[in-house]
């Protein structure tokens, strides 16, 4: 295992673990919190066992493991800086995930959102994606499948919430991705910005 390669995903996973803490609201963590959080809890925790050599992944031959080690970096290094990217376009902090009372008081457009709805959710999956390719095996293609699964639902989730909250977002969500950007829209970026004139939001 690439010693790289597997400290990039931990220092991914340690972030993404942290957001409650530095970034989100704090909030109650309940069952579907902790439902949507298993995939990453679980992923890291079997990159740790390969590294110490408790479990071994689907064998490459020695090119291709060179050219996994590549990918796998990319889509960390993604990960990481679409989560930068996206605290770094937040003024306030959002409500944690799957909370009852989860309320938006006003809706971004600008910076990562005005490509994709969930810049937060896009990245996770990325994490999920590379340790998949940095470390295939059948617990970690599960927690990617899981994973989509898990983000897509609470994407969904928040999209109804939003929609009630403020009649801007069905027009925006007709603009934009929900994980990966909308490339082929009739709107141009001045439409997209023009939705609303708030500033922060849940994304």
């Amino acid at each position: 295992m690439n010693d790289s390669v597997f400290f990039l995903y931990i220092s991914n996973f340690l972030l993404i673990g942290g957001l409650p803490i530095i970034f989100f609201k704090q909030g109650q963590k309940n069952i579907r919190w902790l439902l949507t959080a298993l995939p990453f809890f679980v992923s890291a925790l079997l990159l740790i066992a390969g590294y110490v050599g408790l479990v071994s992944s689907f064998q490459y031959q020695s090119y291709w493991q060179m050219q996994t080690d590549i990918i796998a970096t990319a889509l960390g290094i993604s990960s990481n800086s679409l989560i930068s990217y996206t605290i770094g376009t937040h003024r306030v902090p959002l409500h944690l995930w799957h909370q009852d009372n989860d309320q938006s008081d006003h809706i971004v457009t600008y910076g990562p959102y005005e490509k994709i709805r969930h810049p937060f959710y896009t990245s996770f999956i990325l994490s999920l994606i590379g340790t998949f390719v940095f470390f295939p095996h059948i617990i970690s293609l599960l927690m990617l499948v899981y994973g989509i699964v898990g983000l897509t639902l609470t994407a969904h989730r928040e999209e109804g919430n939003l929609q009630k909250q403020d009649t801007h977002y069905r027009k925006y969500m007709k603009k934009t991705g929900r994980f990966i950007p909308k490339y082929f829209t009739s709107k141009s970026k001045s439409d997209i910005n023009n939705i609303t004139s708030d500033e922060i939001s849940n994304p």
